[in-house]
């Protein structure tokens, strides 16, 4: 069931994600936190333990990549997932998850819009060129990996700051009207297990669907990282989920840095 404090139906969550156990906050700072301090506590190759979600609906201090920050407030989806991941599984993840919201988001809006998501190298969803969430992910131990995710869901983006509003979009705008948070839940964490666990996701067909996806592919984009600049055509992303840049030397991969366009 479901109140106006809490939008979760706990017991269709458990019964319908494939996850082993999952752990409700009703504030809390971050979701990968909580995940990481559990995970630090248990046995997390014990398999009736993992996968395990880590859900609030009020994130008072979301994290992002690096020294970013993840604003969120009421409608919004912020939730973790712990699990045990094979290394061959492991290689692109987070082009990996990124793919499983983005397909998952696509079904709650085809049939009121024409848009559909994109993704930003490396850990960014996108729609109608505007953000509409992100992904941390994180690894406690060897083989073990905290998936984080925020999602503008029932949130509009009229009650963000001005700051963050400007540059993101909510489904619920995309819409029209509140969507079913309960099922855009389960349906992105069967499509992480799915792209996660099985022979379907293998790293050349993650790449080839990334590269869709790709909302700078054949643009001109700037590479900031820590060794420098670096400006090219964007080529999507490898089978190893590095960002493929043309320059004077041909196409070179990267893992690590931000990229915009010029």
């Amino acid at each position: 069931m479901t109140s106006q404090h809490n939008p979760f139906d706990l017991n269709r969550i458990k019964s319908e994600a494939p996850v082993n156990d999952l752990y409700y906050f009703s504030s809390c700072a971050s979701t990968n936190t909580e995940a990481l301090n559990w995970a630090r506590g248990h046995d997390c190759n014990n398999s009736k333990l993992l996968p395990a979600l880590f859900i609030t609906p009020s994130q008072t201090a979301g994290r992002g990549r690096g020294s970013h920050s993840w604003y969120s407030n009421d409608g919004a989806l912020t939730f973790s997932m712990l699990m045990c991941v094979s290394k061959q599984n492991a290689v692109a993840l987070a082009a990996r998850v990124g793919l499983a919201i983005c397909e998952a988001v696509d079904r709650v809006i085809t049939t009121h819009s024409s848009l559909a998501c994109q993704l930003k190298w490396p850990n960014d969803v996108f729609l109608d060129s505007q953000k509409l969430g992100g992904i941390l992910i994180e690894s406690p131990e060897t083989g073990v990996f905290v998936i984080g995710i925020g999602l503008n869901v029932n949130n509009s983006t009229a009650s963000l700051p001005e700051m963050v509003s400007n540059e993101s979009i909510s489904i619920i705008d995309t819409i029209g009207s509140p969507a079913d948070i309960n099922g855009l839940l389960v349906n992105i964490i069967q499509l992480v297990h799915e792209k996660t666990t099985t022979d379907g996701s293998n790293p050349t067909d993650i790449s080839a669907a990334w590269q869709q996806r790709c909302m700078f592919y054949g643009t001109t984009v700037c590479l900031e990282s820590g060794s420098g600049l670096v400006t090219g055509v964007c080529h999507g992303v490898d089978s190893n989920g590095a960002i493929l840049i043309g320059v004077n030397d041909g196409i070179m991969p990267f893992v690590n840095g931000t990229i915009r366009p010029v």
